[in-house]
């Protein structure tokens, strides 16, 4: 096993500025040299998985604007990764060395990597992991069916299907921080999808309507996914926690699926348009503003086609297309204000900068700079978005103030923001 990661090469993504637009809501950061329509997963630390990089000689990478890649180091070959926790902790499926047989894996940070075996059928693969370092995935049988299972490093693997016999089998693909679980199974002898919610209290509970499949589910119990509806038509959709099922709509097209839902409620995923090219387009999908066109609220081309989209809790979505791997992180806005404008030399004025995006604010505690002629006079702390600085240190004349948001893992820093102060004698 290996004890930690490997540092395999730095490489900053290059961070897009997007043109000025009232839609315009994402800055786009690209992850360099990433590879096209694999699949992805984030963190709240905006840690990526990059499966097949081209910048590390291995098949599993994790990737920051911080520390570039670092490789897993993963023994065997053929490996991809399928989620990744706040811990770093990343699971998915390869080829231990030595072995045919692919296999469920979770690497950890200073742990190296585990194979987790499998139902007794050899093949396994892990789909997602939650923060307490529980896995959930697929996995053969002895009898050479597909169970979902869930594992843990205290139990191993226990299997959730066991009553399933059918060829199409099982898949769990997430698990929440109650160790609910979501997915899909085959019931014996359809060919149609049922998608389930699992818990250790209640065992295996089928969501409606029948053709169904779950493909995520957060700290709520909010699951989603893709469903038919009246007409037959595949739409995404959420279940709630009481199960009950919302139809998310379409981006203008006959189909959609949702991928993923963090922890606000946010919902990403892939939709047609009406457009008679037929492409897919990546869509968002928020409580308060419904569905999006995540092209248009990221200023990038339509043409692009989404693969794989996956959304932290602060509202950052990694999107893997025909062009590789991107962050589009929430853009924050600095509005700036002054107490008094025009003032009087000696006189306090306050400057109050409020910072917001799509998103919402940044966490409290978070710096904001101020500047008066390009010179740093002082800074402030975040409280709900707003950060104030008091000086009576302006000299006469017309002078431009500004303030500028520092950034941090999630957010870049903000546009250059400034009004003019005046102040007279």
């Amino acid at each position: 096993m290996r004890n930690c990661l490997k540092f395999a090469a730095v490489a900053f993504g290059l961070a897009v500025s997007v043109a000025a637009s009232a839609q315009v809501a994402f800055n786009v950061i690209a992850v360099p040299q990433s590879p096209a329509n694999s699949f992805t997963a984030i963190n709240n630390s905006s840690q990526v998985v990059a499966n097949g990089d081209k910048q590390t000689s291995g098949d599993v990478a994790v990737w920051s604007r911080t520390t570039g890649f670092e490789d897993l180091g993963l023994s065997g070959a053929n490996a991809a990764a399928a989620a990744m926790n706040d811990s770093g902790e990343v699971v998915g499926a390869g080829n231990p060395e030595g072995s045919g047989a692919v296999q469920a894996f979770v690497f950890g940070p200073g742990t190296g990597v585990q194979w987790l075996g499998s139902l007794g059928g050899g093949l396994s693969a892990a789909s997602g992991v939650n923060e307490s370092g529980t896995v959930v995935g697929l996995s053969y049988t002895a009898a050479k069916t597909q169970h979902a299972f869930l594992w843990t490093p205290e139990s191993g693997m226990e299997d959730l299907t066991p009553q399933l016999q059918s060829i199409g089998g099982a898949t769990a693909v997430g698990v929440n921080s109650a160790n609910e679980v979501a997915g899909y199974y085959f019931s014996n002898g359809d060919r149609n999808p049922v998608a389930f919610l699992w818990t250790a209290a209640g065992g295996l509970q089928n969501l409606a309507p029948a053709g169904a499949i779950a493909l995520g589910i957060n700290d709520a119990g909010t699951i989603v996914g893709q469903a038919p509806n009246a007409r037959g038509f595949k739409h995404a959709c959420a279940w709630s926690s009481t199960g009950q099922m919302t139809d998310l709509g379409t981006l203008g097209g006959a189909t959609s699926s949702a991928l993923a839902i963090n922890n606000r409620g946010w919902i990403v995923g892939t939709s047609l348009t009406s457009s008679k090219k037929g492409l897919l387009r990546g869509f968002l999908w928020t409580p308060s503003a419904g569905m999006q066109d995540l092209a248009t609220l990221a200023g990038v081309s339509k043409q692009l086609q989404p693969y794989s989209l996956q959304v932290n809790d602060y509202g950052v979505i990694a999107v893997s297309t025909n062009k590789g791997i991107s962050l589009y992180s929430p853009l924050m806005r600095v509005a700036l204000t002054s107490s008094a404008n025009p003032s009087k030399v000696a006189q306090p004025v306050t400057f109050t900068a409020t910072v917001g995006s799509i998103a919402g604010a940044p966490q409290d505690g978070e710096a904001v700079t101020f500047k008066i002629a390009g010179q740093v006079v002082g800074s402030a702390t975040l409280v709900n978005g707003v950060a104030q600085f008091t000086t009576a240190a302006i000299p006469k004349g017309a002078h431009i103030v500004s303030a500028e948001y520092a950034g941090d893992a999630n957010y870049l820093a903000s546009p250059y923001t400034a009004l003019h102060q005046v102040v007279n004698p």
